[in-house]
């Protein structure tokens, strides 16, 4: 599979319409789960070709295509480097570039490294073309990371009302917001 978005520059993302709803559940000390989907726009599928190398079924992905969209869908459970590899290997939509340490005692920390999307983004926001365009194109699309396990000590992002899980969303106004007020890494400390 080839990796996409989370080690895509933004810009690229958006002008993909790439769209991913991403959980990672902590299982032990050095096993995690990945499950969700990562969809683009038929249109942009077809123009790239038709690969869909990038969600082959020996990775845990499932490839749907509609008159829409091109969706693949995941679920792969493995070691810590092989759902979060701190390098991007660009094998598969399951491996997201981030970090996932064992801390002891039943507790491990979850790091995805969000401000690297920012590549490319303070080009764009020079030009009020692009972000009308963006806009119009993204509408509707969001970015979601959700990092579950059996109770969240400290997050980042918005933590569940029972403990359990926490998320980040981002839509595109999050994605092409000034370098100031975007949205850094989402970093969550649990207990599994």
């Amino acid at each position: 599979m080839r990796a996409l978005l989370i080690t895509l520059p933004a810009a690229l993302a958006l002008a993909a319409c790439v769209e991913v709803d991403m959980t990672i559940e902590v299982l032990g000390e050095d096993e995690a789960r990945v499950t969700g989907y990562m969809q683009m726009e038929r249109q942009m599928f077809d123009m790239s070709g038709g690969d869909a190398s990038f969600c082959t079924e020996e990775e845990g992905g499932t490839l749907t295509l509609t008159d829409t969209h091109a969706r693949c869908d995941f679920d792969k459970t493995g070691t810590y480097a092989e759902i979060m590899p701190a390098e991007a290997s660009g094998d598969s939509p399951a491996d997201v570039q981030g970090e996932l340490t064992y801390l002891g005692e039943n507790r491990t920390r979850a790091l995805l490294p969000l401000a690297s999307m920012d590549e490319g983004m303070d080009e764009m926001g020079d030009d009020p073309q692009m972000l009308a365009m963006m806009r119009q194109m993204f509408a509707g699309m969001s970015v979601s990371f959700t990092v579950k396990g059996r109770e969240i000590e400290s997050s980042t992002g918005t933590i569940s009302e029972d403990g359990t899980s926490a998320t980040i969303r981002m839509g595109v106004d999050d994605l092409i917001a000034p370098a100031e007020d975007r949205i850094g890494d989402f970093e969550t400390i649990l207990r599994f």
